[in-house]
Protein backbone atom coordinates (compact mmCIF):
# COMPACT_ATOMS: atom_id res chain seq x y z
CA UNK A 1 0.00 0.00 0.00
CA UNK A 2 1.36 3.04 -1.34
CA UNK A 3 2.23 6.14 1.69
CA UNK A 4 -0.72 8.65 0.86
CA UNK A 5 1.59 11.71 2.06
CA UNK A 6 4.05 10.31 -0.87
CA UNK A 7 1.20 10.31 -3.54
CA UNK A 8 0.56 13.81 -2.76
CA UNK A 9 4.06 14.96 -2.91
CA UNK A 10 4.55 13.66 -6.26
CA UNK A 11 1.44 14.82 -7.05
CA UNK A 12 2.49 18.96 -6.32
CA UNK A 13 6.14 17.85 -8.09
CA UNK A 14 4.47 17.36 -11.00
CA UNK A 15 2.34 20.12 -10.87
CA UNK A 16 5.62 22.59 -10.87
CA UNK A 17 6.23 24.46 -13.91
CA UNK A 18 9.44 23.00 -16.45
CA UNK A 19 11.04 26.77 -16.23
CA UNK A 20 10.55 29.48 -13.72
CA UNK A 21 9.06 32.44 -14.85
CA UNK A 22 10.22 35.95 -14.77
CA UNK A 23 6.69 37.95 -14.42
CA UNK A 24 5.81 41.61 -14.01
CA UNK A 25 1.93 41.73 -13.23
CA UNK A 26 1.31 41.00 -9.75
CA UNK A 27 -1.30 41.65 -7.38
CA UNK A 28 -0.55 43.79 -4.93
CA UNK A 29 -0.38 41.93 -1.25
CA UNK A 30 -2.33 43.43 2.02
CA UNK A 31 1.07 45.49 3.27
CA UNK A 32 0.37 47.73 0.39
CA UNK A 33 -3.23 47.48 -0.61
CA UNK A 34 -4.29 48.08 3.67
CA UNK A 35 -2.93 51.44 3.29
CA UNK A 36 -5.40 52.62 0.20
CA UNK A 37 -7.39 49.25 -0.99
CA UNK A 38 -8.95 51.41 -4.00
CA UNK A 39 -5.75 52.71 -5.16
CA UNK A 40 -5.42 49.58 -7.58
CA UNK A 41 -8.54 48.96 -8.47
CA UNK A 42 -10.16 50.16 -11.96
CA UNK A 43 -12.74 52.46 -11.85
CA UNK A 44 -14.49 51.85 -15.11
CA UNK A 45 -12.29 49.44 -17.15
CA UNK A 46 -11.18 46.11 -16.68
CA UNK A 47 -7.81 45.25 -18.61
CA UNK A 48 -6.38 42.06 -18.63
CA UNK A 49 -7.73 38.88 -16.12
CA UNK A 50 -7.29 40.34 -12.43
CA UNK A 51 -11.08 42.73 -12.68
CA UNK A 52 -12.67 41.32 -15.84
CA UNK A 53 -15.73 39.73 -13.62
CA UNK A 54 -16.31 42.72 -11.74
CA UNK A 55 -20.24 43.85 -12.12
CA UNK A 56 -19.11 48.07 -11.81
CA UNK A 57 -16.38 46.93 -15.19
CA UNK A 58 -19.13 45.16 -17.00
CA UNK A 59 -20.31 48.29 -19.08
CA UNK A 60 -17.08 48.81 -20.97
CA UNK A 61 -17.07 45.43 -22.26
CA UNK A 62 -19.37 46.69 -25.50
CA UNK A 63 -17.35 49.72 -25.91
CA UNK A 64 -13.89 46.94 -26.25
CA UNK A 65 -16.30 44.99 -28.98
CA UNK A 66 -17.73 48.52 -30.77
CA UNK A 67 -14.04 49.50 -30.74
CA UNK A 68 -13.01 46.16 -32.45
CA UNK A 69 -15.34 46.87 -35.31
CA UNK A 70 -13.98 49.98 -36.26
CA UNK A 71 -10.61 48.88 -36.35
CA UNK A 72 -11.96 46.21 -38.55
CA UNK A 73 -14.59 48.82 -40.71
CA UNK A 74 -11.25 50.72 -41.38
CA UNK A 75 -9.54 48.03 -43.33
CA UNK A 76 -10.31 46.87 -47.15
CA UNK A 77 -9.25 43.16 -46.30
CA UNK A 78 -10.10 41.83 -43.06
CA UNK A 79 -7.75 41.67 -40.35
CA UNK A 80 -8.98 40.06 -37.57
CA UNK A 81 -7.32 36.41 -38.74
CA UNK A 82 -3.89 37.82 -38.43
CA UNK A 83 -4.27 39.32 -34.88
CA UNK A 84 -6.06 36.24 -33.82
CA UNK A 85 -2.82 34.26 -35.18
CA UNK A 86 -0.46 37.22 -33.55
CA UNK A 87 -2.59 36.87 -29.79
CA UNK A 88 -2.47 32.91 -29.80
CA UNK A 89 1.77 32.89 -30.73
CA UNK A 90 2.05 34.93 -27.79
CA UNK A 91 -0.72 33.40 -25.48
CA UNK A 92 1.95 31.46 -23.40
CA UNK A 93 4.07 34.22 -23.10
CA UNK A 94 1.35 36.20 -22.24
CA UNK A 95 0.28 33.82 -19.55
CA UNK A 96 3.65 33.79 -17.67
CA UNK A 97 3.46 37.51 -17.43
CA UNK A 98 0.99 37.49 -14.29
CA UNK A 99 1.93 36.04 -11.07
CA UNK A 100 -0.81 33.30 -10.57
CA UNK A 101 -2.43 31.46 -12.94
CA UNK A 102 -4.93 32.43 -15.13
CA UNK A 103 -8.39 30.48 -14.81
CA UNK A 104 -9.20 30.90 -18.80
CA UNK A 105 -9.32 28.75 -21.28
CA UNK A 106 -6.97 29.47 -24.26
CA UNK A 107 -10.04 31.21 -26.51
CA UNK A 108 -11.07 32.80 -23.82
CA UNK A 109 -7.48 34.20 -22.70
CA UNK A 110 -6.87 35.01 -26.38
CA UNK A 111 -9.80 37.03 -26.88
CA UNK A 112 -9.17 38.70 -23.87
CA UNK A 113 -5.76 39.78 -24.96
CA UNK A 114 -7.50 40.70 -28.62
CA UNK A 115 -10.09 42.84 -27.10
CA UNK A 116 -8.20 44.79 -24.57
CA UNK A 117 -4.98 45.24 -26.73
CA UNK A 118 -7.41 46.85 -29.26
CA UNK A 119 -9.28 48.76 -27.05
CA UNK A 120 -6.56 50.57 -26.14
CA UNK A 121 -4.73 51.59 -29.29
CA UNK A 122 -8.13 52.77 -30.51
CA UNK A 123 -8.94 54.41 -27.35
CA UNK A 124 -5.37 56.39 -27.49
CA UNK A 125 -5.42 56.60 -31.00
CA UNK A 126 -9.02 59.11 -30.43
CA UNK A 127 -7.33 60.67 -27.49
CA UNK A 128 -4.51 62.23 -29.28
CA UNK A 129 -5.97 63.08 -32.18
CA UNK A 130 -9.59 64.58 -32.76
CA UNK A 131 -10.05 63.64 -36.00
CA UNK A 132 -10.37 60.08 -35.15
CA UNK A 133 -13.17 60.29 -33.23
CA UNK A 134 -16.88 60.03 -34.00
CA UNK A 135 -19.81 62.50 -32.79
CA UNK A 136 -21.89 59.95 -31.38
CA UNK A 137 -18.97 57.93 -28.88
CA UNK A 138 -19.84 58.35 -25.89
CA UNK A 139 -16.30 57.98 -24.42
CA UNK A 140 -15.39 61.58 -25.85
CA UNK A 141 -18.73 63.03 -24.94
CA UNK A 142 -17.98 63.17 -21.47
CA UNK A 143 -14.19 64.43 -20.02
CA UNK A 144 -14.64 62.36 -16.77
CA UNK A 145 -14.83 59.01 -18.70
CA UNK A 146 -11.70 59.82 -20.84
CA UNK A 147 -9.90 60.58 -17.33
CA UNK A 148 -10.72 57.85 -15.45
CA UNK A 149 -9.39 56.01 -18.37
CA UNK A 150 -6.41 57.28 -18.39
CA UNK A 151 -6.36 56.24 -14.91
CA UNK A 152 -7.31 52.87 -15.26
CA UNK A 153 -4.15 52.32 -17.96
CA UNK A 154 -2.17 53.27 -15.25
CA UNK A 155 -3.22 50.84 -12.63
CA UNK A 156 -0.79 48.18 -11.77
CA UNK A 157 -3.21 45.22 -11.46
CA UNK A 158 -5.20 46.37 -15.01
CA UNK A 159 -2.43 45.90 -17.16
CA UNK A 160 -1.51 43.61 -20.08
CA UNK A 161 1.50 42.74 -21.86
CA UNK A 162 3.03 45.55 -23.81
CA UNK A 163 4.40 43.43 -26.53
CA UNK A 164 0.93 42.54 -26.89
CA UNK A 165 -0.11 46.27 -27.61
CA UNK A 166 3.30 46.25 -29.82
CA UNK A 167 2.25 43.02 -31.74
CA UNK A 168 -1.58 44.64 -32.40
CA UNK A 169 -0.28 48.06 -33.29
CA UNK A 170 2.20 46.65 -35.74
CA UNK A 171 -0.69 44.87 -37.85
CA UNK A 172 -3.05 47.56 -37.42
CA UNK A 173 -0.87 50.69 -37.72
CA UNK A 174 1.04 49.77 -40.88
CA UNK A 175 -1.79 47.52 -42.64
CA UNK A 176 -3.33 51.09 -43.36
CA UNK A 177 -0.26 52.94 -43.81
CA UNK A 178 -0.33 55.49 -41.19
CA UNK A 179 3.25 54.68 -40.16
CA UNK A 180 6.66 53.34 -41.38
CA UNK A 181 8.20 54.06 -38.22
CA UNK A 182 6.55 51.87 -35.45
CA UNK A 183 8.69 53.52 -32.63
CA UNK A 184 7.97 56.69 -33.10
CA UNK A 185 3.89 56.36 -33.97
CA UNK A 186 3.72 53.91 -30.48
CA UNK A 187 5.48 57.26 -28.63
CA UNK A 188 2.80 59.05 -30.57
CA UNK A 189 0.22 57.23 -29.58
CA UNK A 190 0.67 56.99 -25.88
CA UNK A 191 1.23 60.22 -25.04
CA UNK A 192 -2.04 60.93 -23.49
CA UNK A 193 -0.07 58.80 -20.37
CA UNK A 194 3.01 60.35 -20.16
CA UNK A 195 2.00 63.87 -20.97
CA UNK A 196 3.12 64.69 -17.26
CA UNK A 197 6.54 63.82 -17.83
CA UNK A 198 8.74 65.72 -19.76
CA UNK A 199 10.67 62.66 -21.99
CA UNK A 200 8.30 61.51 -24.48
CA UNK A 201 10.72 58.95 -26.17
CA UNK A 202 10.42 55.36 -25.43
CA UNK A 203 13.96 53.06 -25.81
CA UNK A 204 14.20 49.46 -26.22
CA UNK A 205 10.65 48.63 -27.31
CA UNK A 206 10.85 45.44 -26.12
CA UNK A 207 12.11 45.17 -22.92
CA UNK A 208 8.93 47.23 -21.63
CA UNK A 209 6.74 45.51 -19.22
CA UNK A 210 3.97 47.31 -19.54
CA UNK A 211 1.98 50.33 -19.94
CA UNK A 212 2.40 51.62 -16.21
CA UNK A 213 5.92 50.09 -16.78
CA UNK A 214 6.69 52.71 -19.50
CA UNK A 215 5.58 55.81 -17.72
CA UNK A 216 7.53 54.59 -14.51
CA UNK A 217 10.80 54.38 -16.12
CA UNK A 218 10.65 57.25 -18.51
CA UNK A 219 10.89 58.51 -15.12
CA UNK A 220 13.82 57.06 -13.86
CA UNK A 221 16.23 59.29 -13.92
CA UNK A 222 20.28 59.11 -15.06
CA UNK A 223 20.95 61.15 -11.72
CA UNK A 224 21.06 58.10 -9.22
CA UNK A 225 24.23 57.16 -11.83
CA UNK A 226 25.60 60.42 -10.56
CA UNK A 227 24.77 60.23 -6.51
CA UNK A 228 26.30 56.27 -5.91
CA UNK A 229 29.21 57.18 -4.09
CA UNK A 230 27.79 54.22 -1.69
CA UNK A 231 27.10 57.00 1.23
CA UNK A 232 26.06 54.93 4.80
CA UNK A 233 22.43 55.72 4.80
CA UNK A 234 21.79 58.55 7.39
CA UNK A 235 18.24 60.39 7.96
CA UNK A 236 17.82 64.31 7.81
CA UNK A 237 15.99 67.19 9.89
CA UNK A 238 12.59 68.41 8.28
CA UNK A 239 12.40 70.90 6.56
CA UNK A 240 12.01 73.67 8.71
CA UNK A 241 14.86 72.56 10.94
CA UNK A 242 16.74 72.67 7.98
CA UNK A 243 15.99 75.90 6.63
CA UNK A 244 16.88 77.19 10.74
CA UNK A 245 20.24 75.58 10.51
CA UNK A 246 20.71 78.30 7.37
CA UNK A 247 19.81 75.52 4.46
CA UNK A 248 17.28 77.33 1.85
CA UNK A 249 15.32 75.61 -1.06
CA UNK A 250 14.85 76.36 -4.27
CA UNK A 251 12.38 74.83 -6.64
CA UNK A 252 14.36 73.40 -10.08
CA UNK A 253 13.31 74.66 -13.50
CA UNK A 254 10.75 71.96 -15.18
CA UNK A 255 11.33 73.09 -18.77
CA UNK A 256 14.80 71.78 -19.38
CA UNK A 257 13.58 67.98 -21.46
CA UNK A 258 14.22 64.64 -19.62
CA UNK A 259 14.78 66.36 -16.20
CA UNK A 260 13.33 64.40 -13.54
CA UNK A 261 10.84 65.25 -10.79
CA UNK A 262 13.72 63.09 -8.79
CA UNK A 263 16.80 64.86 -9.48
CA UNK A 264 17.82 66.59 -6.03
CA UNK A 265 20.42 68.27 -5.51
CA UNK A 266 22.34 70.34 -2.68
CA UNK A 267 24.88 72.90 -3.20
CA UNK A 268 26.08 76.02 -1.47
CA UNK A 269 23.33 75.47 1.46
CA UNK A 270 20.75 75.19 -0.88
CA UNK A 271 18.26 72.07 -1.84
CA UNK A 272 16.92 72.21 -4.94
CA UNK A 273 14.26 70.32 -5.79
CA UNK A 274 12.13 69.71 -9.07
CA UNK A 275 8.29 70.85 -8.34
CA UNK A 276 6.04 68.74 -7.67
CA UNK A 277 2.08 68.73 -8.60
CA UNK A 278 -0.06 67.20 -5.99
CA UNK A 279 -3.57 66.61 -6.59
CA UNK A 280 -5.95 64.27 -6.40
CA UNK A 281 -4.46 61.65 -8.24
CA UNK A 282 -1.05 61.51 -7.14
CA UNK A 283 -2.21 59.01 -4.37
CA UNK A 284 -3.40 56.83 -6.87
CA UNK A 285 -0.49 56.98 -9.82
CA UNK A 286 2.58 56.96 -6.83
CA UNK A 287 0.83 54.35 -5.24
CA UNK A 288 1.21 51.89 -8.08
CA UNK A 289 4.55 52.85 -8.99
CA UNK A 290 5.43 51.93 -5.48
CA UNK A 291 3.71 48.57 -6.03
CA UNK A 292 5.50 48.08 -9.35
CA UNK A 293 9.32 48.71 -7.61
CA UNK A 294 7.71 46.29 -4.86
CA UNK A 295 7.27 43.55 -7.24
CA UNK A 296 10.31 44.84 -10.19
CA UNK A 297 13.08 41.72 -10.11
CA UNK A 298 16.40 42.20 -11.69
CA UNK A 299 17.07 45.88 -10.62
CA UNK A 300 17.36 47.02 -6.98
CA UNK A 301 17.07 50.55 -7.15
CA UNK A 302 13.45 51.52 -6.66
CA UNK A 303 13.59 55.21 -7.89
CA UNK A 304 9.46 56.37 -6.46
CA UNK A 305 10.03 54.71 -3.40
CA UNK A 306 13.31 56.38 -2.72
CA UNK A 307 12.35 59.76 -3.45
CA UNK A 308 8.88 59.53 -1.42
CA UNK A 309 11.10 58.78 1.85
CA UNK A 310 13.27 61.57 0.78
CA UNK A 311 10.34 63.91 0.95
CA UNK A 312 8.72 62.34 4.22
CA UNK A 313 12.04 63.06 6.17
CA UNK A 314 11.75 66.98 5.08
CA UNK A 315 7.91 67.02 5.63
CA UNK A 316 7.32 65.76 9.25
CA UNK A 317 4.56 68.50 9.55
CA UNK A 318 2.01 70.87 7.43
CA UNK A 319 3.94 73.69 8.58
CA UNK A 320 7.15 71.89 6.39
CA UNK A 321 4.47 71.10 3.74
CA UNK A 322 3.81 74.77 3.68
CA UNK A 323 7.65 75.98 3.42
CA UNK A 324 8.25 73.78 0.74
CA UNK A 325 4.97 75.02 -1.01
CA UNK A 326 6.52 78.71 -0.30
CA UNK A 327 9.54 78.32 -2.12
CA UNK A 328 8.08 76.97 -5.18
CA UNK A 329 8.71 73.04 -4.36
CA UNK A 330 5.21 71.39 -4.19
CA UNK A 331 2.19 72.87 -6.03
CA UNK A 332 -0.66 71.75 -4.18
CA UNK A 333 -4.01 71.31 -5.73
CA UNK A 334 -5.59 69.30 -2.67
CA UNK A 335 -5.96 72.33 -0.22
CA UNK A 336 -4.59 72.98 3.46
CA UNK A 337 -0.67 71.88 3.72
CA UNK A 338 -2.17 69.78 6.20
CA UNK A 339 -3.73 67.55 3.17
CA UNK A 340 -0.20 67.49 1.74
CA UNK A 341 1.86 66.01 4.87
CA UNK A 342 -1.03 63.50 5.57
CA UNK A 343 -0.56 62.28 1.95
CA UNK A 344 3.36 61.65 2.37
CA UNK A 345 3.14 60.47 5.09
CA UNK A 346 0.27 57.96 4.00
CA UNK A 347 3.08 57.42 1.05
CA UNK A 348 5.23 56.01 3.02
CA UNK A 349 3.80 53.79 4.83
CA UNK A 350 4.96 49.78 4.46
CA UNK A 351 7.57 50.74 1.76
CA UNK A 352 11.05 49.14 1.99
CA UNK A 353 14.17 51.40 1.29
CA UNK A 354 17.36 49.55 0.39
CA UNK A 355 20.29 51.31 2.53
CA UNK A 356 23.04 50.03 0.76
CA UNK A 357 21.38 51.60 -2.75
CA UNK A 358 19.95 54.80 -1.61
CA UNK A 359 20.47 57.22 -4.31
CA UNK A 360 20.45 60.50 -1.86
CA UNK A 361 22.90 59.13 0.92
CA UNK A 362 25.37 61.71 0.01
CA UNK A 363 22.84 64.72 -0.16
CA UNK A 364 21.68 63.19 3.49
CA UNK A 365 25.32 63.14 4.53
CA UNK A 366 26.33 66.81 3.00
CA UNK A 367 23.34 68.15 4.46
CA UNK A 368 24.35 66.21 7.91
CA UNK A 369 27.42 67.89 7.33
CA UNK A 370 26.63 71.05 7.34
CA UNK A 371 24.46 70.77 10.60
CA UNK A 372 26.40 69.41 12.36
CA UNK A 373 29.00 72.63 12.35
CA UNK A 374 28.91 74.21 16.02
CA UNK A 375 28.10 77.68 14.50
CA UNK A 376 25.18 76.37 12.33
CA UNK A 377 23.68 74.75 15.13
CA UNK A 378 23.88 77.71 17.33
CA UNK A 379 22.05 79.31 14.24
CA UNK A 380 19.51 77.12 14.77
CA UNK A 381 18.72 77.41 17.92
CA UNK A 382 19.16 81.04 18.06
CA UNK A 383 16.22 81.37 14.75
CA UNK A 384 14.14 78.47 16.60
CA UNK A 385 14.47 79.87 20.49
CA UNK A 386 14.65 83.83 19.60
CA UNK A 387 13.54 84.41 16.26
CA UNK A 388 10.04 81.94 15.93
CA UNK A 389 7.96 84.34 16.14
CA UNK A 390 7.43 88.39 15.34
CA UNK A 391 7.08 88.66 19.17
CA UNK A 392 9.96 86.73 19.90
CA UNK A 393 11.81 88.83 18.08
CA UNK A 394 11.02 92.48 19.28
CA UNK A 395 11.31 91.00 22.39
CA UNK A 396 14.82 90.17 21.88
CA UNK A 397 15.49 93.43 19.96
CA UNK A 398 14.12 94.97 23.20
CA UNK A 399 16.12 92.78 25.44
CA UNK A 400 19.41 94.09 22.98
CA UNK A 401 18.47 97.72 22.97
CA UNK A 402 17.94 97.62 26.93
CA UNK A 403 21.34 96.08 27.30
CA UNK A 404 22.62 98.34 25.46
CA UNK A 405 21.13 101.40 27.02
CA UNK A 406 22.26 99.89 30.44
CA UNK A 407 26.14 99.43 29.53
CA UNK A 408 25.86 103.16 28.09
CA UNK A 409 24.28 104.55 30.95
CA UNK A 410 26.98 102.51 33.34
CA UNK A 411 29.78 104.02 31.24
CA UNK A 412 28.60 107.36 31.51
CA UNK A 413 28.29 106.98 35.19
CA UNK A 414 32.19 106.14 35.79
CA UNK A 415 33.10 108.47 33.67
CA UNK A 416 30.99 111.06 35.58
CA UNK A 417 32.49 109.28 38.80
CA UNK A 418 36.41 109.56 37.30
CA UNK A 419 35.45 113.03 36.83
CA UNK A 420 34.60 113.53 40.29
CA UNK A 421 37.98 111.86 41.72
CA UNK A 422 40.39 114.61 43.13
CA UNK A 423 43.19 114.90 40.90
CA UNK A 424 47.26 114.63 42.72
Amino acid sequence: MSDNVIRSIDSLLNGLSSAPSNPSIFRVGDHLRSINPEAYDPKIIAIGPFHRHKPHLKNMEQHKVRYLNLVLQRKEESILQRCVTAMRHWEVRARKCYAEDIQLGVDEFVEMLLLDGCFIIEFLSKFRCKKYRDEDDPIFQYEYIQSHLLDDLMVFENQIPFFIIHSLFDIIITDTGESTDTGESINFLIWPLLKSFPCTSINDLETQHHLLGIAHDLQCPSFAKRLSDNDPMENINSAIELQEAGISFKSKSSSIYCSSIFSIEFENKEMIIPKWNITDLTESSFQNMIAYEYYLTGSPQRYVTDYVFFMHCLVHSSEDAKLLRRSGIISNFLGADEMVYRLINKLVKNIFINSERFPYSNIFVNVNSHCGHRRNRWMATLRRDYFNSPWALISVLAAITLLVLTIIQTTFAILSYCKLLPKF
